[in-house]
């Protein structure tokens, strides 16, 4: 990740945290909001900085999850073809935080910054360890405060009678587009997870009732919605948490702007070039 951190301009603080999203994204987050705090990140290095983390984090979840299951279900063709076009969706939004972290003028270097400073003490790191545990603690609380209730809403909402005449009316829609009904079955799974999605599909097309092209194209619409109940239930209660309320929304709907975005274009392409 060393070459994005220095393609978008980025500090040492935004390398180590693009490295920290392949391992575990909300960790990485908690890591960038302190540095932001700190004064060590500017707000669009930040924007810049979370929207190039996607790329890692992509990564980490199309080896760990996506790989296991649906190459293990449909084989490797189908299985690396879409683990591809999942990639390029998040490389696209690694592209536009490259973009807006270039376009961030360069801070004169300080090149005497902590050359010559003295280890801390002790008794100072205890002190710096006591203070970030208390701060660990308190964005876990924020996080809790914001994410159980917006979940429990969501979860409500999408059990209710007018959400399920919601779905059926959208599972008309597919149909009169020519999706099959196996189709409609993925994406209606893919809504609340992507992992049921992948789970569906394969289970279909190991009985013969998609075919691969059909299979690809479904996954990406599944994959697409399930991105705005990503957004409801994870991705914004728990930006607010790290990056205050008016931030953490702003971040949020730019990041999904962007992720809608770069879905619709790699659809397209799969229908033109599939169906």
């Amino acid at each position: 990740m060393a070459p994005f951190s220095r393609l978008a301009r980025l500090p040492t603080e935004g390398g180590v945290y693009l490295a920290m999203c392949f391992l575990n994204h909300h960790s990485a987050n908690a890591f960038l909001s302190t540095q932001f705090r700190k004064g060590r990140l500017r707000e669009r290095e930040l924007l810049a900085a979370y929207l190039i983390g996607w790329l890692p984090s992509g990564l980490h979840f199309a080896v760990f999850y996506i790989a296991p299951i649906l190459i293990a279900a449909v084989g490797w063709r189908q299985g690396g073809l879409y683990m591809l076009l999942y990639l390029l969706i998040n490389f696209m939004i690694a592209i536009s935080g490259l973009s807006i972290g270039f376009s961030v003028k360069r801070k004169k270097s300080n090149p005497e910054k902590n050359v010559f400073a003295a280890p801390a003490p002790f008794s100072l790191k205890k002190r710096d360890l006591k203070r970030d545990l208390q701060v660990s603690i308190c964005q876990f609380g924020r996080i809790a405060l914001v994410f159980a209730p917006i979940t429990l809403a969501f979860a409500i909402a999408l059990n209710s009678e007018q959400t399920t005449a919601l779905i059926g009316s959208f599972d008309t829609l597919l149909r009169r587009v020519g999706l099959s009904a196996p189709s409609v079955l993925v994406i209606i799974a893919g809504f609340p997870s992507s992992i049921s999605a992948i789970a569906a599909a394969g289970s279909l097309f190991r009985q013969k009732l998609l075919d691969p092209n059909e299979l690809i194209v479904s996954l990406l619409i599944a994959y697409a919605l399930h991105t705005t109940y990503e957004f409801m239930t994870s991705n914004l209660p728990s930006n607010i948490a790290f990056f205050g309320a008016t931030r953490g929304v702003r971040i949020t709907l730019f990041y999904l702007l962007i992720r809608l975005l770069s879905i619709c274009l790699i659809l397209g392409f799969a229908i033109f070039y599939l169906m």
